[in-house]
């Protein structure tokens, strides 16, 4: 399996500040200087008096958004050996659940309502209920920093234990319920580079493997035979993996040595080994060993080697065999194996404008996984296949009732461009298209991310009020596969920014129009908006920026950081005079300029450890100083949050973003 959300998840952690930048006091690592924080709380009170003329519009969407809520449909929980499992609201509170698969009697486990009420900010991160059922341990941010404290919660008597932090998210119970296997942190770069196991009886901990190459990071993850779990190191285009024996706790040496850009990611059922990778001529395809022979590579036999346009993604195992996903973002396809690697069976699961994958899938011998599909104005509908029969069937479908998707139209547009066709997604009211509607143009195009046409009924919102909503897949995400992904990271960045203006340019045309674009980006995603405004400011007519890393070069300037190192592939090396050269071109702080910069409203979180308050807050500073035009420049700082928002605010900050660009609107 190929896990590359460890480096997607934990990307930047601290930033060093140039000695000739003016704006280098706004960066507090402590996050408790008077006067920084001073600053933070006198730009929201400036941003709170904006707010004011936008109250009418937030209320509205909100209670739009809380009288539309979707009819209940049964959402598919997740098998393991006898039992089902589910995150869901039970008797009116966020609850994790388990019941038979047989009776279907459910019992509570843990009340994520009730313990999320003593903290200001709270995400359980993830879970594991040991063999014998009598104990849960949990991994839980209290912060938003994303510093997880790994907690045991009795369930005979729901009290919970407090254990270790600084920890992952992910946890493995030993076979014999004495331990847990955790993968630790560094403290001060959150670096993810040590797999412990963590003695329940006498509360000590011994390190089992140490990640030290400063450029790599450790996770693990349960394979299919639960006797072993997958320890995994790897850097953004390299992998090495082993096999921890939960039963004794034994580490195996690697499967096979590093070697850079050769990734491999296995699972294994019933002493069969199965291996997704690219060793061979760089190209992903699935292989099959037995375990007495998965360190040599020589056994390795090809099971699937997949087409250029159709490259594999994953594949998950079954008793009655393997189930691969391949394709891109454009069509993705299920191939269906037997034991013995005949194909059995071949569906493509996706329609143009629509999106879909594999969710909820069942363990092993549960022979069961879903199917999750949706566009942005189809509401999304579950789908159970049966692997031993092949059987698929609607197992349910969210039905919101104030919605008509007839109301809608969604569609796929491809721009001619240098690069080739920019695929751009886009969905708009019929009743409410004119050639004026504005365009909300949203973007990402970072580390192969592929930004789905997800259904939302917030967009639906924008649509009833006359909105073009359209996502740009630009060089850079995975939508169009590797190629696309590597045409637009790293020295080709400028790539992602001229995509994202083409679609801006193309959109304002749409249809024989005039429409003004209005662009939306968070995270990497502000990278790529705040680029685009900076070389073509009159293209948009505002912007919303959440989280944005907008401060590249003097981020990947500091070579003591760990992820800095790791990330030279995708932002640019600048220690290479020709990367600094092409990182200089489309680093959003360093190109502000004087010239009239459309309005902009940038909300950061105090305790972001990936993307820091203070590269949104230097941002929004410099461009207020630069800008010739004066349409308001706010800046959000939300005290209790990280990188993401607290589910329980999600909505409050949502409603408040689309009021601020609906209100650019009607200028």
């Amino acid at each position: 399996m190929k896990f590359l959300n460890v480096i997607f998840w934990l990307f930047i952690f601290s930033m060093p500040v140039s000695a000739t930048d003016s704006l280098q006091w706004l960066r507090d690592d402590s996050r408790s200087k008077t006067d920084v924080l001073d600053y933070l709380h006198n730009e929201n009170k400036q941003t709170d008096a904006f707010k004011v003329s936008l109250k009418s519009e937030v209320n509205t969407l909100l209670n739009e958004w809380q009288n539309n809520q979707p009819e209940k449909s049964d959402k598919p929980w997740k098998i393991k050996g006898n039992n089902e499992y589910s995150i869901t609201t039970h008797k009116g509170q966020r609850q994790l659940v388990t019941r038979t698969l047989v009776t279907k009697k459910v019992t509570p486990l843990f009340n994520i309502s009730i313990r999320s009420e003593a903290f200001n900010y709270y995400r359980l991160g993830g879970w594991a209920l040991n063999n014998s059922g009598t104990a849960l341990a949990i991994a839980e941010d209290i912060t938003g920093s994303e510093q997880y404290k790994i907690s045991i919660v009795d369930l005979k008597t729901n009290t919970i234990t407090a254990l270790i932090d600084n920890t992952e998210p992910n946890i493995l119970w030993s076979n014999d319920d004495r331990s847990l296997f955790l993968i630790k942190q560094e403290k001060q770069t959150l670096r993810p580079f040590q797999l412990i196991q963590f003695t329940l009886s006498n509360s000590q901990s011994h390190t089992v493997s140490e990640e030290t190459n400063p450029t790599w990071l450790m996770s693990l993850y349960q394979s299919s035979d639960h006797r072993y779990a997958v320890i995994q190191s790897n850097n953004d285009n390299s992998s090495e993996q082993r096999l921890l024996n939960l039963t004794n706790g034994q580490l195996s040496e690697p499967i096979r040595p590093r070697v850079k850009d050769v990734e491999y990611y296995l699972d294994l059922a019933h002493d069969k080994v199965f291996i997704n990778s690219n060793v061979v001529n760089k190209r992903f395809a699935l292989y099959s060993v037995s375990i007495e022979h998965l360190f040599n590579p020589d056994y390795w036999k090809i099971l699937y080697l997949p087409t250029d346009k159709k490259p594999l993604k994953d594949f998950y195992l079954f008793a009655s065999g393997a189930v691969i996903s391949v394709g891109d973002g454009q069509q993705a396809q299920l191939i269906y194996l037997d034991n013995k690697g005949k194909t059995r069976h071949t569906e493509t699961i996706t329609t143009s404008g629509q999106v879909a994958w594999v969710s909820r899938v069942g363990d092993y011998n549960s022979n069961a996984f879903y199917i999750r599909s949706m566009s942005m104005i189809q509401p999304p509908k579950w789908e159970k296949v049966n692997v031993s029969t092949l059987n698929r069937h609607l197992y349910s479908q969210d039905k919101y009732p104030n919605i008509n998707p007839s109301h809608y139209v969604t569609e796929q547009i491809l721009i001619k461009q240098n690069g080739g066709e920019l695929p751009v997604t886009l969905a708009y009211r019929k009743d409410k298209l004119s050639t004026k509607s504005p365009v909300f143009l949203y973007g990402y195009g970072a580390y192969g991310v592929t930004m789905k046409p997800y259904f939302m009924p917030q967009i639906l919102s924008l649509l009833d009020r006359g909105v073009i909503y359209a996502i740009a897949h630009v060089r850079g995400g995975g939508y169009k596969g590797e190629a696309w992904y590597n045409a637009g990271r790293g020295i080709n960045r400028q790539h992602a920014a001229d995509d994202f203006i083409t679609a801006a340019n193309a959109m304002h045309h749409y249809q024989q129009g005039s429409h003004d674009i209005y662009a939306l980006g968070s995270s990497a995603g502000g990278t790529l908006v705040a680029t685009a405004i900076n070389q073509q400011p009159n293209a948009f007519k505002g912007a919303a920026l959440n989280v944005p890393f907008v401060d590249v070069v003097n981020s990947m300037s500091d070579t003591s950081l760990p992820l800095t190192l790791q990330q030279y592939s995708e932002w640019g090396n600048p220690t290479i005079p020709e990367e600094l050269a092409s990182m200089k071109q489309v680093d959003p702080y360093l190109n502000i300029t004087q010239q009239a910069y459309p309005p902009l409203l940038v909300q950061v979180g105090l305790h972001d450890r990936r993307v820091p308050y203070w590269e949104g807050a230097k941002y929004l500073s410099k461009v207020r100083a630069m800008s010739t035009a004066t349409a308001p420049y706010l800046l959000a700082t939300h005290f209790n949050q990280g990188h993401s928002m607290d589910r329980r605010e999600a909505l409050t900050q949502q409603a408040f973003e689309y009021s601020f660009l609906l209100s650019l609107t009607h200028n």
